[in-house]
């Protein structure tokens, strides 16, 4: 009888521990058919289904610029308009700086047609990035997509107002045609063939799982295809930099720089930047850094443009301590700064423009 006993319960622990076995594994498949579907790519309709609610248009009137010539004496006088991503339910907006400059007042038409007046929060004109605030919530925001994942070649859709409010959240598609673009010299941008045109800025750049990719921003005249948008790591940045400390705490040298004609080129070139000037308040001094001195790297990052300086510059903020390599001749030379805070000329937040 004992030995039938420990037989049944040797058994009951088999089956246990089957059972168990089972249940993990039935987890585990359950687990990896919900990551599949979160990866797996929507088509064109199904994307711009789900985004739309999130996309917004802007507008206001310019009170900077001069009445519009005769040619345009049909339309309201010196209207100016654009294009936003709602990035909060509590009704936050991101959209370009140059959007909402100048405006007096600022309305944001949602996609049901519904209009509301937008509290500027703060701008940048660096970045070109401006956030508003409108007094409505449980709303739709957009996700976020992971910067790691941005692929050239990636299938992107721009959604906008592009000419006029007739043509409210039209959709365009492409590709990821570049990355780290230095369209400006200040940044870098991302490149892509999906149509933007003029009211487009502001509004989304987004991936085939319907996530932002991108805040649309310009396309280039005279040339087709060739259309850029901040990037989303740039936008993420911007916000995290506001709700910390309620503006860009942006970093600053004092040091002017010249980048070398490969650069300007854009051609591949191991060469630094030239350092041209020492502006009063400088992190270096005359007997640490001269005119003519190359800068190859910080905290061994090498430097070879403009916009790669500022990208690095970007991952600190002030009183952080970098090590700067500088090449004078054939000698390197290590000189460990203190970053100082770049004044901030944007818009104060809370401000309403």
């Amino acid at each position: 009888m004992k030995k039938f006993l420990i037989f049944i319960l040797g058994l009951s622990m088999v089956f246990a521990t089957t059972t168990t076995a089972f249940a993990v594994e039935g987890n585990q498949e359950a687990i990896k058919k919900e990551v599949v579907q979160s990866e797996k790519k929507k088509n064109v309709p199904e994307v711009i289904d789900e985004v739309n609610q999130s996309v917004v248009a802007v507008i206001g009137k310019n009170t900077k610029v001069k009445e519009r010539e005769h040619i345009f004496a049909k339309f309201p006088k010196n209207l100016q308009h654009g294009s936003g991503v709602i990035v909060s339910k509590e009704g936050r907006i991101i959209t370009n700086n140059h959007v909402v400059d100048g405006l007096k007042n600022i309305y944001v038409v949602m996609y049901d047609g519904k209009v509301y007046k937008a509290q500027l929060l703060y701008t940048d004109k660096e970045i070109d990035l401006a956030l508003l605030k409108i007094n409505k919530d449980n709303l739709k925001p957009m996700k976020m997509a992971d910067e790691q994942k941005i692929k050239v070649g990636n299938e992107v859709i721009a959604i906008g107002t592009p000419l006029s409010f007739g043509y409210r959240n039209s959709a365009t598609k492409g590709i990821v045609s570049g990355l780290n673009r230095p369209v400006d010299r200040m940044y870098t941008y991302l490149q892509t063939d999906a149509a933007i045109n003029p009211g487009n800025s502001g509004g989304p750049l987004v991936n085939m799982k319907g996530e932002l990719v991108g805040i649309n921003t310009l396309g280039t005249m005279f040339f087709q295809g060739m259309n850029f948008s901040i990037p989303i790591d740039h936008v993420k940045y911007f916000i995290e930099q506001f709700d910390k400390y309620g503006k860009i705490r942006r970093c600053y040298t004092g040091i002017d720089f010249e980048e070398n004609w490969a650069a300007m080129l854009g051609i591949p070139t191991n060469q630094g930047l030239k350092v041209v000037a020492l502006e009063k308040g400088a992190v270096v001094n005359l007997n640490q850094v001269k005119e003519g001195d190359m800068l190859e790297a910080i905290d061994g990052k090498a430097i070879t443009s403009i916009a790669q300086y500022n990208e690095i510059l970007k991952e600190h903020v002030p009183e952080d301590k970098v090590k700067f390599t500088f090449s004078r001749k054939d000698k390197k030379i290590d000189v460990e700064v203190m970053l100082k805070e770049k004044q901030d000329k944007s818009k104060e937040a809370g401000k309403e423009d």
